[in-house]
Formats: C-alpha cells, sequence, structure tokens
C-alpha cells in the first residue's frame, strides 16, 4: 500500500518535509539580462583616492602609513630599513 507523503505533512507536530520540487524556493520567472545587468550596474569598484605624503612626496592611501618612508600624521611610526645591494656584499 502507498502512503501520500502529504498525510505526514498535515499531523501536527510534525515539520513539513522539503525534499519535494514543490516545497522549495524557486523563481517564478527567468530574469532577463536587462534586469540583471541594471541589478549589477552599482557593483563596480570604485578607483582609490590617493593623496600625497607631506614627508617624502610618494603617492599614500589616506589614512594610512606611507610605504615609502613609514610617515603617519606628521611622525614616523614604522621604521623602514635601508635597502642593501647584494651585488655588492657578493663582491666583497
Amino acid at each position: 500500500m502507498r502512503v501520500n507523503p502529504r498525510e505526514d505533512q498535515n499531523t501536527p507536530g510534525k515539520s513539513p518535509k522539503l525534499t519535494e520540487v514543490g516545497d522549495m524556493a524557486v523563481p517564478k520567472s527567468r530574469i532577463t539580462r536587462s534586469k540583471r545587468n541594471m541589478r549589477r550596474a552599482h557593483h563596480a569598484l570604485v578607483a582609490g583616492n590617493p593623496s600625497e605624503c607631506p614627508n617624502c612626496g610618494e603617492l599614500k592611501r589616506p589614512h594610512h602609513v606611507c610605504a615609502a618612508c613609514g610617515h603617519y600624521d606628521g611622525r614616523q611610526v614604522v621604521a623602514i630599513a635601508e635597502e642593501i645591494d647584494l651585488d655588492e656584499e657578493d663582491a666583497a
């Protein structure tokens, strides 16, 4: 004897089963290319607004430490290591 799965759902205290396709979330209609692209119109990335470092003049991101000299807000907060030329050390 075959049992109707819908009969179990009407029983109090039991949660409905989500195994059938009729119970799942399915779009009513296809989203057209136009509607999809209109929704994505505001998803573009915006270019940054670099500012000039007042200490060394290099471009840096606003509210970030300068990568060239290590200054932020008029004081040095990161010690920058001296560049080492590896060719000179090998020759010596």
